[in-house]
């Protein structure tokens, strides 16, 4: 699982596929992560798509994350991806509430209209 990041931290804020600057990967369980700088590059319309084609190699299973655009999300749906879009607040709550199944999986893109965690 993968949650999108502003700033690297754990209790930091869930950040959009376009405007992250880090990933924070979780493997097994909330409490085993690791924190990766996105070094995606391109414009706002272009890094969406790259962070999403960097997280397909990178093998997660569940993409978290505030806001998605179509291409990033037919991206991840296309390998076999989850998306759980349109989450906000802490990083470390979004991934103990997906942990514990209370995250739905996302049927599209998203561009507003945040839910609370």
């Amino acid at each position: 699982m993968a949650v999108t990041s502003l700033d690297g931290r754990i209790d930091g804020k869930i950040g959009s596929m376009a405007r992250c600057t880090h990933l924070i990967i979780f493997e097994d369980s909330p409490k085993n992560h690791k924190v990766v700088k996105c070094n995606v590059k391109g414009s706002a319309t272009e890094k969406g798509p790259n962070v999403a084609q960097y997280l397909t190699k990178l093998g997660v299973d569940i993409v978290i994350t505030s806001t998605i655009g179509p291409r990033a999300f037919s991206i991840l749906r296309e390998a076999g991806i989850s998306v759980k879009a349109g989450c906000k607040g802490k990083v470390s709550e979004a991934a103990m509430k997906c942990a514990a199944g209370k995250l739905k999986e996302c049927k599209g893109a998203t561009y507003a209209g945040n839910i609370e965690l």
